[in-house]
């Protein structure tokens, strides 16, 4: 996605590996791709500019992406 881009979420409280989800971390909200492991939650950027991040619970899953709109 680029800025500006609009993403459409399915409201759903849970996501399979590797679907991106809009995420709430704390106080924060991400579109990242989800990876469930017995460590706990791995949130992961396709940017490659952005490290994976590794949660135990405190992450909630707000809805996958099912598609996107391109603004130009």
């Amino acid at each position: 996605f680029n800025p500006g881009d609009w993403v459409l979420i399915r409201q759903t409280p849970d996501a399979q590996n590797g679907q991106i989800a809009a995420v709430g971390v704390g106080a924060e909200a991400t579109l990242k791709r989800i990876y469930r492991n017995e460590s706990g939650v791995v949130c992961v950027s396709d940017n490659p500019a952005y490290p994976p991040q590794i949660y135990s619970d405190d992450v909630t899953v707000y809805g996958v992406a099912v598609g996107f709109v391109r603004v130009w």
